[in-house]
């Protein structure tokens, strides 16, 4: 069939475009979908917005084996089925902002795919490419590929379930039988029943196909044959759905039709409202789903979609223009009853038949008579491409530029813990990495992830070695002072060091390029390391405890069991403290060997050798990071009781591990000798009476 013979009269029902050219055109979109789906995928969005941290936390209980109809949440309930897909697909492609988001891509370009199978079975080629092509340049759909979201296969849902309605039913109102396929309504039933496990708009789409089906028995076109089918997928339907409508009955605060009923309030009709004119004029304003201001579609497609749906209201006595209305009409509440409308995440539910309406539109404006002009058809056609090509450039602007760079977007989606998971990534794991995360030690449950947390849920390589320090009393040198990268993920923790250790990070130089300014600090302090311990054999005696032998100064370093080295203390400290004030005891340790998985450092200040007057057991390192070689330096401030007396009084040290309160001996040229040291003494000033006073 040659180019001219595929201009046909659009009055006889035939299309403008071949079957033949529909499939090349697609396939041409699908490309460039992809493209707007994946390029930078890894950092655009840099991060991960709080809500799909919460998604992914629930990925990884599907992982572990925690499948709910409903996850109960301070948000209300989640259904599921997402979750678990999108945990069987980072079983295979990993983890990261590349894996956690390339499910949304793959039901995004799927979705594509059946709009235009859709668009060509109910109508033409023609009405179907335009249809899709709009899809794919369309920014709200894009972002919502990029998003860890239910909300992604919303779009892949409605259009699955009206490809599936339209191969099963008789749309084109035939006189007389024809055979059914089964697999078509079976399709019909799954997706009827798996969509209530996806998203609490799936409610509506059911309600549509319902009205669908109703629809069509009204006008008499369904024969008995196509009826017992329909009884079979809504009955395949019913047995899917069972457990949702138990656990909604048992749990109705965490069903979606509580979910849907708990946004109808008295500012419905302007919720209405705004969600219509946002189509079109305004947009959503918030920065996840929209770059603020920007409408759902141009003015121009807005207008064709509006001729779009007058065509089909004109034609409704045809199934298939029925079809569309009817499920656009009842998903529509879906769209637009939302908290905080306009809400571009849920028009997705409606995308699909908006995408028909403007190709229908723009089919039957080039039937007016002017059109029957070859030229005017082509000007026609040009103008089409013209309107695509515009808003391709709009939305590459908009989508690569002006969202990017908006400084709302950065802080809600965690943006630059963001881009410091992608230095990470780039660096590789040539350099050891140091994170200051204070909370490593805490036994609690996280209700909300940790900074560090969150960047490692950013970054997309499988296997990333790092260590895990509360930088405010600690600093780990990894291999002896080696090169390194320190990571502050809060601006406001490198000015909370103790000044001990900030002198020591004064020795780094911040790393420069695109990541929030001093959260990446190379240091290198091997020579000072070594010439530090070095001063110790001389400035910084000690002792064995007496019990074991006389209190003879001796020099650091000193061994301990477990793979432990002591290796000295800070002696230029204040020695005079008042009581109820925080003495500080600064040493330096190294690793031998295999660590101990629950080691603790004991520090005592001694009354006498068994009398503690302030006790301090902590270990500010991760021991099951640490690793042969490596050096931490162990700030810790130990308070004294408020009636502790002048005086005079003793620094004891040593370790233990924390399962079975077992000591870790000092030894002695291999042998055991005792279980603690003795560094130095402090002196205990007496309060003087404006000290009382302060008190």
């Amino acid at each position: 069939m040659t180019a001219k013979s595929g201009l046909i009269n659009l009055v006889k029902g035939t299309a403008l475009m071949t079957t033949t050219t529909g499939y090349v055109v697609v396939v041409v979109l699908l490309l460039l979908a992809a493209l707007l789906r994946t390029y930078d995928l890894a950092n655009l969005p840099q991060g991960f917005s709080e809500d799909e941290i919460v998604n992914i936390r629930l990925v990884d209980n599907v992982r572990q084996g925690d499948i709910f109809v409903f996850f109960p949440g301070e948000d209300g309930g989640r259904e599921g089925a997402y979750h678990v897909f999108t945990a069987f697909v980072t079983s295979f492609v990993g983890e990261g902002t590349i894996g956690f988001r390339i499910a949304s891509v793959w039901l995004s370009l799927i979705s594509i795919a059946i709009i235009y199978t859709l668009g060509n079975h109910l109508f033409n080629p023609s009405v179907a490419a335009l249809a899709a092509g709009l899809v794919t340049v369309n920014m709200n759909s894009i972002l919502l590929a990029r998003a860890v979201s239910s909300d992604a296969a919303v779009l892949f849902l409605v259009s699955a379930i009206m490809l599936a309605l339209a191969r099963s039913l008789p749309v084109y109102r035939r006189t007389r039988g024809v055979s059914s396929n089964i697999v078509s309504f079976a399709a019909l039933g799954a997706l009827l029943g798996i969509g209530v496990y996806l998203h609490p708009s799936s409610l509506f789409i059911v309600l549509g196909a319902m009205a669908c089906i109703a629809h069509l028995l009204y006008i008499g076109v369904l024969f008995r044959e196509r009826r017992s089918y329909i009884g079979f997928a809504i009955l395949l339907m019913l047995i899917i759905c069972m457990p949702y409508l138990i656990s909604s009955i048992n749990l109705p605060q965490f069903s979606g039709l509580f979910r849907i009923l708990s946004h109808y309030n008295d500012d419905l009709p302007r919720s209405i409202a705004d969600g219509l004119l946002s189509i079109f004029a305004n947009g959503d304003a918030d920065p996840r789903h929209n770059l603020p201001g920007r409408p759902l579609v141009d003015a121009f497609s807005g207008l064709l979609m509006i001729v779009g749906i007058i065509t089909c209201v004109l034609r409704k006595h045809r199934p298939r223009f029925m079809l569309l209305l009817i499920m656009f009409a009842l998903a529509l509440p879906a769209a637009l009853v939302v908290e905080n409308s306009p809400n571009f995440a849920r028009m997705s539910v409606i995308l699909p038949q908006l995408a028909l309406f403007f190709g229908i539109g723009f089919y039957s404006v080039i039937r007016a008579p002017i059109f029957v002009d070859v030229i005017f058809r082509r000007l026609a056609v040009a103008g089409v491409l013209l309107l695509f090509s515009i808003n391709l450039i709009w939305t590459w602007t908009d989508l690569f530029g002006d969202w990017r760079d908006n400084e709302a977007v950065v802080p809600l989606f965690n943006g630059e813990l963001g881009q410091i998971a992608h230095y990470l990534d780039t660096v590789g794991g040539d350099t050891p990495v140091v994170f200051c995360n204070s909370s490593w030690a805490t036994n609690e449950p996280e209700t909300e992830l940790g900074n560090s947390n969150k960047t490692l849920l950013m970054m997309n390589r499988s296997q990333f070695a790092f260590s895990e320090v509360d930088c405010s009393q600690s600093l780990l040198l990894k291999n002896g002072g080696a090169r390194q990268l320190v990571v502050f993920f809060d601006g406001a923790a490198l000015d909370d060091l103790h000044p001990y250790l900030q002198e020591w990070l004064s020795h780094g130089r911040p790393v420069m390029g695109k990541i929030p300014r001093d959260a990446i600090i190379e240091l290198e302090t091997a020579q000072l390391l070594a010439d530090r311990a070095g001063a110790f054999m001389t400035t910084a005696p000690l002792s064995y405890a007496p019990e074991v032998a006389d209190l003879e100064p001796i020099s650091p370093p000193i061994r301990f069991g477990g793979n432990l080295t002591f290796l000295g203390y800070e002696p230029e400290i204040d020695r005079e403290i008042l009581p109820g004030e925080n003495a500080d005891v600064i040493t330096y340790w190294r690793v031998e060997g295999a660590f101990l998985r629950d080691i603790i450092l004991k520090h005592h200040i001694l009354a006498d050798p068994v009398t503690p007057i302030g006790i301090r057991d902590v270990i500010s390192v991760n021991p099951l990071m640490l690793q042969e070689r490596d050096v931490f330096i162990q700030v810790t401030p130990v308070r004294l009781l408020n009636t502790t007396l002048p005086g005079n009084y003793i620094v004891s040290v040593g370790a233990y591990r924390q399962s079975d309160q077992e000591r870790l001996p000092a030894l002695k040229e291999d042998l055991p000798h005792g279980d603690r040291i003795f560094l130095y003494e402090i002196e205990v000033l007496p309060l003087t009476a404006a000290d009382e006073a302060g008190a």
